[in-house]
């Protein structure tokens, strides 16, 4: 049986790029893609099930977090170019096609690589943030007109410099304002909705009061430590991309997913707006008709690590079927 120290850390050229990747087993390959705020560390307890369920489990630091280099170019950080990073991943494990699983961006980035290169990929996993329909207009034209003078975290994210600037100098404030569950109790929030107000995100949070029991000391050092090392501007300049995204993504409106996929949420997500599995069949069924969605009750956002065993076990149900 594997275990966490049989998790071994690799130095890879990725379309260009310096990458770490973090592999362990042997058999056909899992690709896990992380989101924001975190790394391939999010995915290890996954890893380890599936490794030692006879796959090769795969998982990079994305470009710009982590230790794999950033693009140049703020603009570089587009669906385009997550694809081509993951198809050549894909091409040096020497392999046809992957189980591919992402979470949060991971499940941005999955989604739009599967509809691009479905050739490549054998089954999906999407967790926290469903197949939506391309909506009339682009992302943050809709943000702004609903959110007008209201702050919004995805609206404070596209001047480069600023939120980077914030979270830089507090990677813990920010880290534990995020990584909670939906029960965890917080203190007020220093400032409130209006944008008038300025200030940034982790005084409109809310200070957690106590840590949730899924996020170890250790595993918060982790992520602080893949902070200080990469910063979070990489990690922003995905969403600085979400009207170009908004653009590529035209040529894909209708197409269909033809192979099978799982989807997991938490029922507290804030991602999928608290969605039931029949509001999210309802909303991605007629593109993904051989899907599977997994509820999980009470859980919210980080589920791999809040649901951890509840995850793994839908994983391993879903690669046996």
């Amino acid at each position: 049986m594997f275990d966490l120290d049989d998790i071994q850390l690799e130095p890879w050229q990725i379309a260009g790029l310096d990458a770490r990747v973090a592999s362990v087993g042997q058999g056909p390959v899992a690709l896990f893609v992380h989101g924001w705020p975190e790394c391939w560390y999010s995915w290890r307890q996954q890893m380890l099930a599936l490794a030692n369920a006879g796959y090769r489990a795969i998982a990079p630091d994305m470009p710009g977090f982590g230790q794999t280099a950033g693009w140049p170019q703020v603009s570089d950080y587009h669906m385009d170019n997550t694809c081509a990073f993951l198809l050549d991943l894909i091409a040096q494990c020497g392999v046809e096609s992957v189980l591919l699983i992402g979470h949060d961006w991971g499940a941005i980035n999955v989604w739009g690589f599967t509809l691009r290169h479905p050739e490549r990929v054998s089954r999906l996993v999407a967790m926290s943030v469903p197949l939506k329909p391309l909506a009339e207009q682009p992302p943050m034209q809709q943000l702004r007109a609903l959110f007008k003078d209201q702050f919004f975290y995805q609206l404070y994210f596209q001047r480069p410099g600023v939120a980077e600037a914030e979270f830089d100098a507090d990677p813990e404030g920010i880290l534990r304002a995020l990584f909670c569950s939906p029960d965890t109790p917080r203190a007020a929030p220093v400032l409130g909705k209006s944008i008038a107000l300025g200030g940034g995100w982790i005084d409109r949070l809310g200070k957690p009061l106590e840590q949730p029991t899924w996020l170890s000391d250790e595993a918060l050092a982790y992520y602080l430590d893949s902070y200080r090392h990469s910063g979070f501007a990489g990690g922003l300049h995905y969403y600085r991309n979400m009207d170009h995204n908004w653009s590529l993504n035209r040529p894909y409106a209708q197409t269909r997913i033809e192979c099978p996929v799982l989807f997991l949420a938490g029922s507290e997500d804030y991602a999928t707006q608290r969605a039931s599995a029949e509001a999210l069949l309802a909303l991605m069924g007629e593109r993904v008709p051989y899907l599977s969605i997994r509820v999980f009750p009470g859980v919210g956002h980080w589920l791999q690590a809040e649901a951890r065993a509840q995850v793994n076990t839908a994983l391993l149900e879903f690669i046996a079927g």
